[in-house]
């Protein structure tokens, strides 16, 4: 509850909230449509005679508009979700500002080609996703997470770097997790990955996923954005992850609904707008 109210007020108090609702081509769209709405009731009961033009004070104009203003401000509210159904692949997108773990479904963790997991040593970051992980699921063990990887990559035919996009499943506490190789590690033990490394590791996500997965919800953070070191907004590596999906999606389902995670974190340092994100994927995907 606490998150919730926190997470509503900060968005009320941002620029990018009110910047969106109000001076943005949607918002004043919106706010131009509920007006002529209005508009037409007020023409509907002069017509009929309940309230006729010689009763408008001077002023109704003003009164109209700023009614209009705050209806849109009321349907337009701080939103913590938003969802597409793309009924061609028949699949569902939804984009939330959420902790990734809090979700149901299979949730991805994005980690390296060297699949090093080794956090108490410090090669992996303790804030980093996988960190968070490992801190969550294998506290002060995470030699079993480590045992758990190796057993699974003994199945695959490679080696070390692995190929971006190649996935391992790591089942516990009843939850399933795939992690998948997004980023490789530079001489000085941190992830750096490209766009296109990106795609290639989603790529590898999905047809992994299609082929091994059971077709349940599937979880997947905003990756490359934060360890990737990727110089690129959130909004955007959103719309390349959705638009990966959509076209995975035409030859053989991995899932039937994605979910993309904003962290909350993320979501006020950034001024993520999700209005404006699902504007943006009607815009690329439905068009």
């Amino acid at each position: 509850m606490k998150s919730g109210i926190k997470y509503f007020v900060d968005t009320i108090t941002s620029r990018a909230y009110w910047k969106y609702i109000l001076f943005s081509k949607s918002g004043f769209a919106s706010i131009l449509g509920i007006f002529g709405g209005i508009y037409l009731v007020i023409e509907a009961l002069d017509f009929f005679n309940v309230y006729t033009r010689d009763k408008y004070a001077s002023f109704a104009f003003f009164i109209f508009f700023a009614l209009s203003v705050l209806v849109s401000i009321g349907i337009r509210r701080p939103i913590k979700s938003i969802s597409i159904t793309l009924p061609k692949n028949d699949i569902c997108i939804e984009v939330c500002i959420a902790d990734i773990f809090e979700i149901n479904g299979a949730a991805v963790i994005s980690t390296n080609s060297k699949f090093e997991a080794d956090v108490s040593g410090g090669k992996i970051a303790t804030d980093s996703l996988q960190g968070q992980f490992t801190a969550k699921y294998f506290t002060g063990n995470q030699i079993e997470l480590i045992t758990k990887i190796e057993e699974e990559l003994s199945e695959i035919q490679g080696s070390i770097p692995y190929p971006m996009g190649t996935t391992v499943p790591i089942s516990t506490h009843g939850k399933m997790f795939y992690f998948t190789v997004m980023a490789d590690l530079n001489e000085h033990g941190n992830a750096i990955t490209t766009i296109e490394k990106v795609k290639s590791s989603l790529d590898g996500l999905w047809n992994y996923v299609r082929e091994s997965g059971e077709l349940q919800e599937l979880v997947i953070p905003v990756i490359g954005t934060g360890r990737g070191r990727l110089k690129t907004s959130r909004k955007r590596m959103i719309t390349l992850i959705a638009e990966s999906f959509m076209k995975s999606s035409e030859q053989n389902k991995a899932t039937e609904k994605l979910v993309i995670v904003i962290r909350p974190e993320d979501a006020k340092n950034f001024e993520v707008n999700l209005y404006d994100i699902k504007d943006n994927l009607n815009h690329i995907l439905l068009s």
